[in-house]
This record gives structure tokens, sequence and C-alpha cells, in this order.
């Protein structure tokens, strides 16, 4: 039976895990940070200095909304409490810019949800505008629904599942140090103690589930399952579904197909490439 990677406290109230005053100084210096690296050696150094002020959650605010965030286990959060700019910022301001009126934002592979909160604070100054956030980790996810639950007038829903070629269920195997790294079974791997069974849908059913006719962006980290995630979609979707942006990570080494060629098969043009994405548009 699957046992939590990490403690998770989901039960204590916002302000359990106050910051304490030093840690809270170093915390919000590394946030300051400009990009660049001798930033973030800097950054590094800090973030050992003030960890240790710190106890296993912090509940402090990032990007305008109240989270809770854990210091090891998971290297997404650890970004998101110390440095956030450091992490895929391009990436992230691309979508974020898409912000208008009616606007949906897709996030497939949440985490514990840095993008989908990012986004949110330039969507929520608009109106009607939906995230969707899809994480099929359990314990990630019950991060994810605490930071939702702390910010209950952002515009974001929770898909509580994995996105694939077909319906039914997979096996996820945990990173041993980072809950980030969670990957799909090997066909060759034999079922363990430390497998989690998930529950899956094509990325098309998750469209209509969410009652989705449009989609602005959409960033897809799957951990080398792109090819599962957007093939059947680019391949079977009408064009009104089509994202006008989609930020994929860069699985090439992992990918049997070339999925940039298949976007372009549908009008997508790779917008750029960045440290760990590629930014795929389509007018």
């Amino acid at each position: 039976m699957h046992e939590t990677k990490i403690e998770l406290d989901d039960q204590s109230p916002y302000g359990a895990y106050a910051v304490g005053r030093f840690a809270g100084f170093l915390i919000r210096i590394t946030r300051a940070l400009p990009n660049n690296w001798l930033s973030k050696r800097l950054m590094f150094l800090l973030r050992g200095i003030a960890g240790r002020g710190l106890g296993k959650c912090a509940d402090l605010d990032l990007f305008g909304a109240r989270m809770r965030l854990n210091k090891k286990g998971n290297l997404s959060e650890q970004r998101a409490l110390f440095a956030p700019q450091f992490f895929d910022y391009e990436d992230r301001q691309a979508l974020a810019v898409l912000a208008k009126d009616d606007a949906v934002f897709v996030d497939i592979g949440a985490n514990i949800g840095l993008y989908s909160f990012s986004v949110a604070e330039r969507f929520a100054a608009f109106k009607n505008t939906r995230i969707i956030s899809v994480e099929p980790h359990p314990d990630i996810y019950r991060r994810l629904a605490l930071n939702k639950s702390l910010n209950p007038s952002l515009p974001i829903d929770l898909f509580h599942g994995g996105i694939a070629g077909k319906a039914g269920e997979m096996q996820l195997l945990t990173g041993q140090d980072n809950l980030g790294e969670t990957r799909v079974l090997g066909e060759t791997e034999d079922l363990s103690d430390e497998s989690i069974t998930v529950p899956i849908i094509t990325l098309s059913e998750l469209c209509e589930k969410c009652n989705l006719e449009h989609i602005d962006g959409m960033k897809v980290d799957v951990e080398g399952l792109e090819e599962a995630v957007m093939l059947p979609f680019l391949k079977e979707a009408s064009d009104a579904p089509l994202p006008r942006l989609v930020v994929i990570e860069d699985n090439t080494d992992a990918w049997e197909t070339d999925i940039l060629a298949a976007a372009a098969e549908r009008g997508y043009r790779l917008r750029k490439k960045t440290r760990m994405n590629f930014l795929l548009e389509r007018n």
C-alpha cells in the first residue's frame, strides 16, 4: 500500500506554520534576487540558512495568495517557497498575459500549483476566467487542494487524476527525494509497495468533463508522458479547443514521436525554446 513520502498537515489552520522574522527576511531577499548565475548561487546559500529556521512547512504569501509550502520532499515547493522567479518565469509570464475575460488555462501536471497560482494572479482581474489544475499524485493533490481552499476566490478548479491516451488507470512510481519526479511505471517493471494506482482520462474527455469549449493556454509537464497527453488530442480534436499557447516540457530524448511536427500539422509554430520547455503558438 502506498504511504506518503512527506509529512502533510492539511488540518491545522493557516498561520500554524508562520515564518519567523529572520527566516522571513531571508526569504524576501531570495525572492527579490535577479535571475542570473551569481544570484542563484547566493539563493542556494541563503536558502540553506533560512531553512534551518523553518519547521516542516511554511505559511506565507505567494503570487498574492496564501499558501502552505513544505521545505523538503518536493522540489517545486522549495522553488516556490524561496525563489519562484528562477523557475520557468518566462514560460509562466507567457501564459499569464493571455488573461482576458473568459480566458481558460489548463495546467496538466500542476504539482502544488506554481503555474496555476502564478497565472491566477493575473486571471483573477478578469471576468469568467478558469484555471483547470490537473494532478494525479494523491499526496501532491492534497497539498494543491489545501492551497486552493486557502484562496476560494481564485478561479482555480481541481481535477484529481492523470491525462493519457485512453481512459482507465495507470501506475505511478514516486520520486525518492522529489515528489515532482513521480513517473509512470514502465511496462517491464513490477508492481511494488511504492506504486500508486491513479485514474486517467484523455485530454478530450477532460475538455468535455469541464465544459471547455476553448482553451487559451495549456502547460504539460508529465515526466515524459507528453506523447500520451498530446498526440491523441492533436489528432482528434476540432480546431475550437486547441490552445492558443502550449508550454510543454522538453523530453525529446524520451519521445518516440516528434510532437513538434505533429503540432505543426495542426497550425502550431515553435515560438521559443526556453531552458526546460517548448512554447508552441497557434494563431
